[in-house]
């Protein structure tokens, strides 16, 4: 009696585990469309490449780095750069503007696996102080209603 117990018990097991192993490799019957391939051309630049490239003058000295991208909101363009110069762990820096087209990005002459932003030494000192925009800048309200309190009501 238990050998025919043992050979049921084995049997019921051996069952279970070639339905459950049959239902985890049934096909689907769905079939999810394959997104094509793109990749950037050789010549193209990354943004997370540019943000953070170290910018020189045109005898090769580091003049900053490139902390933010200023985007064209009508057409979506790079208009203008924000360098950081000078300063230690950002403390002292002097952060100012210059025109993207000022800029000409290309590989570093010492390190031909890095890009380099190259810019006129005079460009750098004639632009601009960076100013942030506080209207743009500012945490957004907690609803579209809220307004700020008027200091003029009475109670």
């Amino acid at each position: 009696m238990r050998n025919i117990a043992a050979v049921l018990t084995a049997s019921i097991l051996s069952l279970a585990l070639a339905l459950s192993a049959s239902a985890q490799t049934r096909p689907s019957t769905e079939t999810k469309p394959v997104r094509p391939a793109w990749a950037p051309q050789a010549s193209a630049v990354e943004s997370n490449k540019i943000v953070g490239m170290k910018v020189k003058n045109d005898q090769g000295k580091d003049v900053g780095a490139i902390e933010k991208l200023i985007v064209d909101h009508g057409d979506g363009r790079i208009t203008h750069v924000v360098l950081g110069r000078g300063g230690v762990l950002g403390v002292g820096e002097q952060k100012v503007v210059l025109a993207w087209s000022d800029l000409k990005i290309q590989p570093d002459p010492n390190n031909r696996n890095r890009m380099v932003a190259m810019v006129d030494q005079g460009k750098v000192d004639s632009a601009p102080r960076y100013e942030a925009r506080r209207d743009r800048d500012a945490a957004p309200a907690a609803s579209p209603s809220t307004s700020q309190p008027r200091s003029d009501k009475k109670y």
